[in-house]
């Protein structure tokens, strides 16, 4: 997750789930709209060093996907699971249908059991985000301009919040007051917790374009946003949530791939695909300083709970590259497995997940030594991780057979794959 915490609560439009989605789309699923197009392009870039044949192809998908988006389906979930116990994590996945049609569905899992309990239907969605009181579980649906709150004491899904057209990023505010939903064409739409209702959309930059972005990074104090226009914009804008007003846009030289925050909240970290760098940012003075040379095509970032080290996942150069906060000096690249998509960090610090692509794996890292562990196999297409609150285990889905992985960190070993079914592509868990 940003803000220097561990990466369970952040949605992820990996690469592998937006192909899959671009794959399936010309088999007769329903229809997508342009920035789910645009979110699709942006993921195939984090594959750019596939075989060339293979990027052709998914091109030709893209050409093939219709612009028409069909109306929000089955928002509400008609089968209520039970209530989870006080205090016992729950897992929530995202899923798509895998037929070629029908809505998508949120599985909740328990923590305790390792056990799916009954679909929380919420139509055709593709990405989420938990309050911090883990109260609320927000879904947004590209092709129908909502965001579905989901009350995680009885699994059931409350009425659309309607937001600006094509919403696809979700940023929650530290004290859970406030629900950012980032829109195409550089649009911000406050969401208040409270009522669940919707604030008059903030325009960050009315020259941004059709297109999707990083998403929006909050300081700990919660009194900015840094939001990225676009992903063809090389500017950072900080909006103050007081006002809900848009800042002098920040200078960084390259389109931000992935945003985040220290949790001193003093300095922002933006990770540039194209170049292969990190630009930093002084949040006291707006001011970006020298981009970091890291890896190729960096695609993810995390940064340690105690705010010394940020973790930057190179897609292209198969590496993770320490940058040591203090002086912002990049250290020895860390060796890891193929494609490397996504990184989290356990709470205590101790421990680094990085989920490789091809090969299917989890690769540790020891934060005290910068060592690599053992890779872990977690499934044939992992596209995203998250970890309990407690740090006992991590959760990997898997895209194309439908599974999440349990991993427990004290062992690295994996339990049994939860049955979830679909096409999961994103999970959070509550605490």
């Amino acid at each position: 997750m940003r803000q220097g915490a561990p990466d369970m609560n952040e949605p992820h439009l990996n690469g592998t789930a937006l192909r899959a989605m671009l794959e399936r789309a010309t088999a007769g699923e329903p229809p997508i709209g342009a920035v789910a197009q645009n979110a699709l392009l942006a993921g195939l870039k984090r594959r750019r060093r596939r075989r060339a044949s293979g990027i052709v192809a998914c091109a030709a998908v893209v050409a093939a996907v219709s612009l028409i988006v069909p109306a929000l389906t089955g928002a509400r979930s008609t089968t209520p699971a039970p209530a989870t116990p006080t205090g016992t994590p729950t897992v929530y996945v995202a899923n798509r249908p895998s037929g070629p049609s029908g809505p998508g569905w949120v599985t909740p899992i328990s923590t305790a059991t390792n056990t799916a309990g009954p679909r929380v239907n919420v139509g055709p969605s593709y990405l989420m985000a938990a309050t911090p009181n883990g109260k609320t579980v927000y879904v947004a649906s590209l092709s129908s301009d909502t965001v579905i709150p989901i009350s995680t004491a009885t699994n059931t899904a409350g009425r659309p919040i309607k937001v600006a057209r094509f919403p696809f990023a979700i940023t929650i505010t530290p004290d859970g007051k406030i629900a950012y939903v980032q829109s195409e064409n550089s649009r911000l739409t406050p969401i208040m917790t409270a009522t669940n209702t919707a604030g008059q959309p903030i325009t960050i930059n009315p020259v941004a374009g059709y297109n999707v972005a990083a998403s929006p990074a909050i300081t700990p104090d919660g009194k900015t946003i840094y939001v990225s226009p676009s992903s063809q914009s090389d500017v950072l804008v900080p909006v103050k949530t007081a006002t809900d007003r848009a800042g002098k846009p920040i200078k960084l030289g390259a389109g931000p791939f992935d945003i985040a925050i220290t949790p001193d909240g003093k300095t922002v970290y933006a990770v540039n695909d194209g170049p292969g760098t990190v630009t930093p940012i002084d949040i006291a003075t707006g001011t970006a300083g020298p981009p970091i040379k890291v890896g190729q095509y960096p695609v993810d970032i995390a940064i340690t709970p105690d705010g010394k080290t940020a973790y930057v996942v190179n897609s292209g150069s198969n590496t993770v590259t320490p940058i040591d906060i203090a002086t912002n000096k990049a250290g020895p690249p860390i060796k890891v497995g193929v494609y490397p998509q996504n990184i989290a960090i356990t709470p205590d610090g101790k421990t680094a997940y990085v989920i490789n692509d091809d090969p299917g794996t989890v690769t540790p890292i020891d934060i005290a030594t910068g060592k690599a562990g053992p890779p872990v196999k977690a499934g044939s297409s992992p596209v995203g991780i998250a970890i309990t609150p407690d740090g006992k285990t991590a959760y990997v889905i898997n895209d194309d057979p439908g599974t999440v992985v349990p991993i427990d960190i004290a062992t690295n070993k994996t339990g049994p794959p939860i049955k979830v079914g679909g096409y999961p592509y994103a999970i959070v868990i509550t605490p």
